[in-house]
């Protein structure tokens, strides 16, 4: 009688969660598709775009346009997508007062109308493909994806769970979904010293 090979068996989503709370200090994790990703602290270029976009949406444009009304912010944010996904979104953002989502437990499960992921080498891969459709499948309704190597900022409509490209931006002023009375400089996102 041959032995049996043994089975090894999937780690389920609780284990690999657990995988990504055990990651070491500079490490990020994110569960998609019943596999964990883990990936390095962003570039500076990746973290420059980041806090510049967020000055943008928190104080506003520097020609003056306001914030946008009724919408709470946050960077760096964990999110529970259905599916057990757990991905880490660079600024997701929700038509709530902020009272209310920051007093929900992380990570957060209720589904952001907005997200903008910044392109880092690190996570390029993932943020373009399992990320982009785990967002998609949950109601994300608008996405915003930087690259600070092409300098490009590209929108995406969410038409019946597919991604569809509204506009893409590099160095003009735009004012784009879902915030169409906030006006701003795509090329003022990225470092100076990286700018063409």
């Amino acid at each position: 009688m041959r032995a049996r090979a043994a089975v090894v068996s999937e780690p389920s989503y609780q284990d690999l969660v657990a995988q990504v709370r055990q990651l070491p200090e500079g490490k990020v994790g994110q569960v998609l598709d019943g596999k964990l990703h883990v990936g390095n602290s962003c570039a500076p270029a990746h973290v420059h775009v980041v806090a510049e976009l967020s000055a943008t949406l928190l104080a506003g444009s520097p020609g003056g346009d306001p914030v946008p009304d009724g919408w709470t912010f946050l960077t760096q944010v964990e999110l529970a997508l259905p599916d057990e996904a757990l991905v880490v979104a660079d600024i997701a953002g929700w038509e709530a007062p902020r009272d209310r989502i920051v007093a929900l437990p992380a990570p957060i499960e209720l589904i952001p109308a907005w997200v903008c992921e910044v392109l880092d080498p690190s996570t390029r891969a993932l943020d373009l493909t399992h990320k982009r459709k785990a967002y998609a499948a949950a109601g994300v309704r608008t996405l915003w994806i930087v690259d600070p190597t092409a300098q490009v900022l590209e929108v995406f409509q969410n038409v019946r769970g597919r991604w569809t490209l509204a506009v893409a931006v590099s160095d003009d002023e735009i004012a784009a979904p879902p915030f169409e009375r906030l006006r701003f400089d795509v090329g003022e996102l990225f470092m100076p010293h990286s700018r063409r």
